[in-house]
């Protein structure tokens, strides 16, 4: 035995978890839930991102000012908890775009990290129109420390 997990549908073998954590997919299409949010990320109800409801977020409202995104688990729950040192997740936050609205840092946990951002640097404002892609390559490298990579792109 190969101390692997295996799922099968018609004897054909659909998807294997390795006895080391490893994930392989056969052939099959990898859906993800979107958290369809009928508010903009600036609302003070929207600025918490709750990864137990999807790991992206679309928030459909035009965004009137800047916003800094808290990334957790849940209101009980930290992302620090759930992560161990070397372990990386990807947040994706599309907003509807306006240039006074934009999200130039976020925190996690509730406290501040420092990203690093495609180009070098944050910016410092939102598309004209469209929608405004965020995504955070987020590396927990110690105990509630992070490399955060970042970066945005608008899609007018």
């Amino acid at each position: 035995s190969d101390n692997s997990m295996q799922f099968r549908t018609d004897d054909a073998e659909r998807l294997r978890i390795t006895s080391t954590g490893g994930v392989h997919f056969n052939n099959a299409e990898l859906i993800e839930r979107v958290n369809i949010v009928a508010n903009k990320l600036s609302a003070a109800t929207s600025v918490n991102i709750d990864l137990e409801n999807g790991n992206v977020h679309h928030f459909t409202t035009t965004e009137t000012t800047t916003s800094t995104p808290n990334i957790r688990v849940n209101s009980s729950t930290s992302l620090n908890s759930v992560m161990a040192i070397g372990d990386t997740i990807s947040v994706t936050l599309i907003t509807t775009a306006a240039a006074a609205g934009y999200s130039a840092q976020l925190t996690i946990d509730g406290s501040a990290v420092t990203e690093k951002w495609n180009g070098g640097s944050a910016p410092s404002a939102g598309g004209s129109s469209g929608n405004d892609v965020y995504t955070y390559q987020i590396i927990k490298t110690a105990d509630a420390t992070y490399t955060v990579l970042a970066n945005v792109s608008n899609f007018a």
